[in-house]
């Protein structure tokens, strides 16, 4: 297998582990619930922007009648003995008003009579009712009796059902008194819960029941408005309930596997100017002038009739108000199905297929920048693809009201980024140690540590003048013949590491061991100005421990320890030098060549150097007589000194 193939197998095998990992963490997330919170902070930011500066608006069909504070004084009696919700209906008969009345009438009263002739009249009034999902039957509300079973059996919507999913199942109603139940053009249920968190952004749209499904007061009221069959309408979970307005237009309604809605706001509770006080619409039955000013706002519309006084409990938290009457969910989710064939009238939830190719390219962008060389271009990469999603989520949304499916993909993302980020800095840490290793090898310890630190790691060539030294032991080859390999070992390994010791605390750099010999230099990596006194010093201190190391191996191993030096300065190329196979930190050039001449040249236990380093060091060491040597590749011979010890 060639080498690049290999490297190729190991960077997949690098990010597989990388990806398997940004999974598990992404997953560990989305289990505990911090996803979806993560989500829902991002969804209520999108919806914040939707209703305070986007330009959607509530269908004008919709007119909300408010049983407030000011109504329940004004008409206490009649609206305890639903008098005045019999006047009230009387006025939208005359308007052509259909009529929503988000009200159970569990109880009868006095002008109950008067009240159901006013319903059933134009036969298309919804009434509200609870539904009591299954498993809090008894608890403490009771199931139906066989009578209002059959009362109630009517009511039921026998739809197409394409995909059931998760739609809950009711186990009972509070029903409205019985003859109200048979007066109303549809039953339905206000139902509403809260996420967790206590805000409101979903709301189910059918319960089962029965064999069949009881919609929620604006399904019911949509389906009346548009004069839908039941029949017709299809429900598939998870992907939307359809209802035919006619052969070619179907809305389709998107929902999750509970059959739930994600509510299309559009206004604030205190911007909705469209709303009409509950006692002005009773007034306008014996006022002309009322009547004349409340139709225009009512003939033709649906009216969403509601208590909000502040004695009521129905208010909850959105995403853009802490308080906001529950009723008015009602009218949103009304004038979304109303709205609905047109693009932004319901908020969608992003497909599998889209969150599928999202996370394929997510990954393969992250494969790309992860393998990407430079820190630069590694952390450069994943912003972009960040800032890329993020604009395409915020795209998705400002064109197509499509929920931003964001928190996921962006963790799965940052994970990805923080494993590959921890995986360059051990592979960095590594390079690092391993570099620090190879370079105490070369320089002293306190060397290696400063040229670590100020990051004079690339080595590049360069000519300067440097003190080169050579050292060799004499004989070294007939003795180590008839000499065990471990004695060759143990006895090279002492007296090398010995004298590397003693190079290095004179700030000498070893540029290899050549068997038996060494060849250092003084001057580089970094600069010593005294670099030609530096090294004369270390290799007398070099012969001083050769004696002590011949007297330890001379009983050992039986060798008679003498050692050669040659030392000279001059200019030199030094660094990395090589090809892309192989390197080495070296010096080459003329005066590396006669520093190893003076070595061969060089009295046994002594110190030869050339008359360049004599000159720079001459009042600071001793020297023996003057020497003329013939060096081969010089035309004349070349002045030298033997050191005296």
């Amino acid at each position: 297998m060639s080498t690049q193939s290999s490297f190729g197998i190991k960077k997949n095998v690098t990010f597989a582990c990388i990806l398997v990992i940004s999974l598990a963490a992404s997953g560990l997330l989305f289990a505990s619930g911090i996803i979806r919170y993560w989500d829902n902070i991002f969804y209520d930011l999108c919806i914040n922007y939707r209703v305070l500066k986007g330009q959607e608006t509530r269908n004008k069909l919709i007119a909300t009648i408010d049983l407030d504070d000011k109504s329940i004084e004004d008409l206490w009696e009649q609206i305890d003995n639903r008098e005045a919700f019999a006047d009230l209906l009387a006025v939208f008969e005359d308007t052509n008003t259909a009529v929503i009345l988000d009200f159970t009438f569990g109880l009868e009263k006095n002008g109950d009579r008067a009240f159901t002739r006013a319903v059933r009249s134009p036969g298309n009034t919804v009434i509200a009712t609870l539904a009591v999902e299954k498993g809090m039957v008894n608890k403490p509300y009771k199931p139906l009796t066989e009578e209002e079973k059959s009362r109630f059996a009517r009511h039921i919507w026998h739809i197409t059902v394409t995909e059931k999913g998760k739609v809950p199942e009711a186990g009972s109603f509070l029903l409205p008194y019985p003859a109200l139940v048979e007066a109303a053009g549809q039953v339905a249920f206000i139902n509403m819960e809260p996420d967790d968190d206590g805000t409101y952004r979903l709301v189910h749209l059918l319960y089962e029941w029965e064999g069949g499904y009881i919609p929620s007061l604006s399904l019911a009221a949509a389906v009346s408005h548009f004069g839908i069959p039941v029949e017709s309408i299809e429900l598939k979970a998870g992907s939307y309930i359809a209802l035919p307005r006619s052969e070619k237009e179907v809305v389709r309604i998107p929902i999750d596997e509970q059959g739930r809605i994600l509510i299309p706001y559009t206004e604030t509770w205190k911007d909705d100017t469209g709303r009409i006080p509950f006692n002005t619409v009773v007034e306008a039955t014996y006022d002309d002038d009322v009547f004349n000013t409340v139709k225009n706002g009512l003939t033709g519309h649906i009216a969403l009739v509601a208590e909000i006084s502040t004695s009521q409990k129905d208010f909850g938290p959105t995403s853009f108000e802490k308080l906001y009457p529950l009723s008015v969910i009602h009218a949103e989710v009304l004038s979304g199905i109303l709205d609905g064939l047109e693009k932004k009238a319901f908020i969608g939830w992003a497909s599998l297929p889209y969150k599928t190719i999202i996370l394929l390219l997510l990954i393969g962008a992250a494969f790309l920048c992860i393998n990407t060389r430079k820190e630069f271009g590694f952390h450069l990469g994943f912003l972009l693809v960040f800032l890329v999603f993020s604009g395409l989520t915020l795209f998705r949304w400002g064109n197509y009201a499509i929920f931003p499916w964001f928190a996921f993909p962006t963790a799965l993302l940052f994970f990805l980024w923080l494993s590959a980020f921890l995986q360059r800095l051990f592979i960095r840490y590594r390079e690092q140690l391993l570099l620090h290793n190879a370079l105490s090898r070369y320089f002293p310890h306190a060397l290696a540590e400063r040229i670590m630190r100020e990051g004079k790691t690339d080595l590049i060539p360069a000519y300067k003048e440097l003190t080169i030294l050579f050292s060799d032991i004499s004989g070294f080859t007939k003795w180590s013949s008839n000499k065990s390999p471990d004695q060759v070992h143990n006895f090279l390994s002492d007296y090398l590491e010995s004298m590397a010791e003693i190079l290095f605390a004179h700030g000498g750099t070893i540029d290899k061991f050549m068997g038996d010999g060494i060849l250092s230099f003084f001057g580089d990596p970094l600069d010593l100005p005294n670099h030609t006194e530096r090294c004369l010093q270390a290799a007398i201190a070099m012969q001083e421990k050769v004696r002590i190391l011949a007297k330890k191996w001379k009983p050992i191993v039986d060798i008679d320890l003498k050692v050669r030096v040659g030392i000279n300065t001059g200019k030199v190329i030094v660094g990395n030098l090589g090809n892309k196979t192989r390197i080495e930190y070296t010096v080459i050039g003329a005066a590396v060549n006669l520093a190893q001449r003076m070595e061969s040249n060089a009295p046994v236990r002594g110190i030869l150097v050339t008359e360049a380093v004599h000159e720079k060091v001459k009042d600071k060491f001793v020297f023996q007589e003057k020497r003329y040597v013939t060096v081969k590749g010089y035309a004349d011979t070349i002045e030298a000194y033997v050191v005296k010890l």
